[in-house]
């Protein structure tokens, strides 16, 4: 600031920091498409729950692949035999095959949901690489 300049001057906004701001706003939009996309597919899911689905997954796949021929000693699984003792109660019948059936379902609905998780990467990258204000009005979800 110079010493002419009154201190409560303000002065605008050069072009780099309108493309900057620009730019944020774009990303903001882009990551609340991407969210309203993908949260329907999670939103009965507890975020604690959700933490769990790597462990769910990968013993749900090493169960099932025993299952097919069962070689050896069955997989440990006692993230999904907790789980299968919640479900279950006193009285359930649902067996682990059962709930790994259902755990790679699932998996695999999200595994393919990955792919707005790749759109939503492209276009902040996009975003990101926009020299121009002009630019980013060409970037949509």
């Amino acid at each position: 600031m110079s010493a002419s300049q009154p201190t409560w001057f303000t002065p605008p906004k050069t072009a780099a920091e309108k493309l900057a701001d620009a730019q944020a706003a774009k990303i903001e939009q882009i990551n609340g498409a991407y969210t309203a996309q993908v949260r329907p597919l999670i939103k009965d899911y507890p975020e604690i729950e959700q933490q769990t689905w790597i462990a769910q997954e990968a013993e749900a796949r090493a169960y099932m692949a025993w299952h097919a021929d069962q070689q050896g000693n069955a997989p440990a699984t006692p993230v999904l035999d907790n789980i299968l003792a919640g479900r279950n109660g006193d009285n359930g019948s649902e067996t682990l095959q059962e709930l790994s059936l259902a755990v790679l379902a699932n998996a695999d609905m999200f595994t393919r949901a990955q792919q707005l998780t790749g759109k939503r990467q492209r276009l902040v990258k996009q975003v990101r690489e926009a020299k121009a204000l002009e630019a980013l009005d060409g970037i949509t979800w």
